[in-house]
């Protein structure tokens, strides 16, 4: 028997990147799925780092439901910048019945540059972003789990929607947040809360999650709602951790992460240097997951 790559309970879940030929892209899903990872997530941007070829995220993800029959799918992460809450929740559901219930709506506040330019609109301050964003998952939660909607708010709204769901067919709603208002809302509305492993204000990425992981419990507290109830979700090696250089690396870090209270880790799909090497760690610590 193997030693365990996680922590056991933790899932493992890979983020991946729409960059290439459709046929590349397909078979690192079905990679991912073969390898048994839980759950495949998309950036979705318009653009990331000028790369030539970066595709749509919801029409890949849309492909990769059509083509996988068992991973799990989510957007990392969907944002106000360019993407409007009745049709994001109306592709939302689409997804659902494709994946048949494996999507995931993974949203965060969005930042500023292209993605934000795009639509014309902005530059927002950060207050702005931030009840920019409290408007979307209002809105969109409530798009996804009323039979009909009217709303009318300073930046979003909507008039006597339906879309065709209900209580029954909500999709889970992943929110991204950091600072208080963020994890305010992920408290108040979320089903799973998602962060990176960035560090800030001169903490180790770990000790700034572990503060955010603090803060969520007391966001949680003041909304009414017990904090194990909401599931957490941190990305690994967007930032400062390095979980696929080795078996050892992932399990010292997926271990650290767990003692915070995360039941899910994500890697990222490795691509570039060391690409074929950090793939075999992936498929390994599948395996032992």
């Amino acid at each position: 028997m193997t030693e365990d790559a996680a922590p056991r309970g933790t899932a493992v879940d890979v983020v991946l990147w729409p960059d290439g030929p459709w046929p590349e892209l397909r078979e690192r899903w079905l990679l991912a799925e073969r390898w048994g990872l839980r759950r495949g997530w998309l950036w979705d941007h318009l653009d990331l780092g000028g790369r030539p070829v970066w595709h749509d995220a919801w029409t890949v993800l849309a492909a990769a439901a059509a083509t996988t029959s068992r991973i799990g799918l989510g957007t990392m992460v969907t944002s106000p910048n360019f993407r409007h809450p009745v049709t994001a929740a109306k592709a939302a559901l689409a997804l659902d019945a494709v994946s048949g219930g494996r999507f995931v709506l993974g949203v965060g506040a969005g930042g500023p540059g292209v993605d934000s330019d795009a639509l014309g609109g902005g530059p927002w301050t950060p207050a702005e972003r931030a009840e920019r964003f409290r408007e979307w998952v209002e809105l969109g939660d409530d798009l996804l789990s009323r039979d009909r909607v009217t709303s009318s708010g300073r930046w979003f709204g909507a008039r006597d929607v339906a879309l065709g769901g209900g209580p029954s067919r909500r999709v889970p709603l992943a929110v991204a947040a950091t600072g208080p208002r963020g994890l305010a809302l992920a408290a108040a509305r979320a089903d799973l809360w998602i962060t990176q492993d960035v560090a800030r204000a001169g903490r180790t990425a770990w000790e700034e999650v572990r503060r955010q992981s603090a803060a969520l419990d007391e966001a949680c507290a003041r909304s009414g709602r017990e904090a194990g109830s909401l599931s957490r979700l941190v990305v690994l090696g967007y930032g400062d951790e390095r979980p696929l250089d080795s078996v050892e690396a992932f399990r010292d870090a997926a271990g650290r992460y767990a003692a915070l209270g995360f039941g899910t880790v994500a890697v990222l799909w490795p691509t570039g240097a060391r690409s074929r090497e950090r793939l075999a760690v992936l498929e390994d610590v599948a395996a032992r997951g």
